[in-house]
């Protein structure tokens, strides 16, 4: 799968996000995310392009495997595609001071994904925040608690949730409740 020219590489993945923002990719149902991969696999510039180096069969795990499982991370300004996105999401300097103030102070280079997280000032205290996607939650509790037990400190999960998603009273106080129970801080942030 690496035979792709970098340049069409990049000029597919562009593409394939240019298409996926002004789908609405993140409020796709499953059903339409997968018509969607098979209309991918006849456009002149992505498919097509595509199967001059692989199997058609193959491009669509291509599709799945490279620009998609990277799509919200190259939103978010983290990874080798961040460059291609044209709708990011909001940095980690914006999610830092959405969910703990415009005192949080991003540490340069503290950066890094799986699951998206990095350093931040406050004052005069240093902490690790987290985030993502309600639906990832697990993955964040489980990374905090990774952190506990390594690191002794008590990081912050942030929870994101897209403009237009409705989370229920319950559900939060669900998520503060798991959170609370595993020794962690959990914030929600709604972003665009």
């Amino acid at each position: 799968m690496s035979d792709i020219p970098n340049l069409i590489r990049h000029q597919v993945i562009g593409e394939v996000y240019r298409q996926a923002d002004t789908l609405g990719w993140d409020s796709l149902s499953m059903v339409e995310r997968t018509a969607q991969y098979n209309l991918w696999l006849d456009d002149d510039q992505v498919g097509v392009v595509l199967t001059r180096f692989m199997p058609r069969e193959r491009t669509r795990m291509w599709l799945k495997d490279v620009p998609m499982k990277h799509y919200n991370r190259a939103r978010s300004g983290i990874g080798p595609y961040a460059g291609l996105v044209r709708t990011p999401l909001p940095s980690a300097v914006q999610i830092a001071a959405q969910a703990l103030g415009k005192a949080a102070v991003v540490i340069d280079g503290s950066v890094r994904e799986k699951p998206n997280r990095c350093r931040v000032l406050l004052g005069p205290s240093e902490l690790l925040m987290f985030w993502d996607k309600v639906r990832n939650l697990q993955n964040l509790v489980w990374a905090g608690l990774n952190t506990l037990v390594d690191e002794g400190s008590s990081p912050v999960l942030v929870l994101t949730l897209l403009q237009g998603e409705k989370l229920s009273d319950n559900e939060r106080r669900r998520h503060q409740e798991i959170c609370r129970r595993a020794g962690l801080e959990v914030r929600h942030v709604t972003v665009r």
